[in-house]
């Protein structure tokens, strides 16, 4: 398996952080015997956690300010420590959250999957980032079969 970063990029307040935490819900709704690392998600605020389904350890991280515990807490390192196949995390356009991905990349040797958030002035976000979360999860599927 390609160990990848799928980083999902936007401006702030753009669903970033919303389509990551759909990701986590579809995985677990999508495989029913998948392991989260904590019991109960708060999908109230930002997450972190891995999730494992059989032999395949996903990171995911919606937390993706500049300054945010990503980079204080050095969250996707500790992800890619932790030797996540797939880490899914929010970035912006560019800057510290950029660099900090491209950095953890290169050390521990990842692909780079570069997604953007889907958004829209004037249409549903809520299914924007479902669109979004969906996507993602084919990204995943594709993965996890050895497809890219």
């Amino acid at each position: 398996m390609n160990r990848t970063i799928i980083s999902v990029y936007g401006k702030a307040n753009q669903g970033k952080s919303e389509t990551i935490k759909k990701v986590c819900s579809l995985l677990l709704e999508t495989y029913p015997d998948a392991s989260p690392s904590i019991s109960n998600i708060d999908y109230s605020g930002d997450i972190f956690l891995t999730i494992t389904i059989g032999n395949v350890k996903i990171g995911l991280e919606s937390q993706g300010d500049p300054n945010s515990r990503m980079i204080h807490d050095n969250t996707v390192e500790r992800l890619a420590k932790d030797n996540c196949d797939i880490i899914v995390c929010a970035t912006r356009t560019g800057g510290m959250t950029v660099k900090e991905v491209d950095r953890v990349a290169n050390i521990y040797d990842y692909h780079t999957i570069w997604h953007s958030s889907l958004w829209s002035p004037s249409l549903n976000f809520n299914v924007l980032n479902r669109q979004g979360a969906e996507n993602i999860i084919s990204l995943i599927k594709s993965l996890i079969t050895q497809q890219l």
